[in-house]
């Protein structure tokens, strides 16, 4: 794989994405997860029901329709599953239930840039990306549910359990919280608290960025990865992606060559 191909990156977690770089072509669209984007560098274009925007970063709200105009190379975005508590409390700080998008203000805006530490569009490693993320956040937010503390052991097992098994096994909520020692209802409710979104969200994303990944590394086709990813086809998968990010998952692969894909579950 040549290196020097590569020009963007996207961190992949559950219940969460974020993507450094250019997005082309994009029509306009609606998707379930709140969608963070500002530029490192410059303004870009962005249009909603009426003539385009010139701004420096917005703030879509979930199932909102918009069109991204114009793009460039310092741009960062972030996706975050609708029913999260980050989204949630996004959401509560900045957007009005009939003023789901919000265009972010220049103090604001510094505030973003500076989480981002980095020159070009890949991070050191994966605990940089996170902690990019968890910045990013705090500054929206005023708190991440990513915030590093110790999270309850009967949880990292769950976690364990779903990564390590869910896919091969579609292991059910009720085998999972035998497994741990919690009821179901104990689970669910320990679980939002500590992960930042259901479980029952958690594995679709899980699902999807798995299908993600394997087909983004070129080794399976887009119908093999969506199902072993527990899709039933590629359809399936593709109107799934499509529904939470407003893209196709084709798209994406077809720019893999540019794009570098980091899993980073823990």
């Amino acid at each position: 794989m040549n290196e020097k191909l590569h020009k963007y990156s996207v961190y992949l977690w559950g219940g969460h994405f974020m993507y450094l770089g250019r997005i082309d072509n994009v029509m306009e669209h609606a998707h379930h997860a709140l969608q963070i984007i500002f530029n490192r560098s410059g303004k870009f274009q962005f249009r909603t029901d009426g003539p385009s925007i010139e701004c420096g970063g917005v703030i879509i709200g979930g199932d909102q329709r918009h069109q991204l105009v114009s793009s460039d190379d310092s741009q960062v975005h972030v996706w975050l599953d609708k029913e999260a508590t980050d989204a949630k409390k996004i959401s509560a700080q900045h957007l009005r239930e009939k003023e789901a998008i919000k265009i972010i203000d220049d103090s604001l805006l510094e505030r973003l840039i500076a989480c981002v530490n980095t020159d070009n569009n890949c991070f050191d490693s994966r605990e940089q990306a996170r902690d990019v993320y968890r910045k990013i956040v705090f500054e929206l937010a005023g708190s991440s549910s990513d915030s590093g503390d110790p999270i309850d052991p009967r949880i990292v097992t769950a976690l364990k359990l779903l990564r390590e098994k869910y896919l091969s096994q579609k292991l059910g909520i009720a085998e999972i919280a035998g497994n741990v020692g919690l009821s179901q209802s104990r689970l669910i409710h320990l679980f939002t608290e500590q992960i930042g979104i259901p479980i029952r969200r958690y594995v679709l994303w899980i699902r999807l960025l798995t299908a993600m990944q394997m087909s983004s590394e070129g080794k399976q086709s887009l119908t093999e990865a969506a199902h072993n990813a527990g899709f039933s086809d590629a359809a399936h998968f593709s109107r799934t992606y499509r529904s939470m990010f407003g893209i196709t998952p084709k798209g994406c692969t077809e720019k893999r060559k540019f794009v570098r894909v980091f899993s980073c579950f823990s």
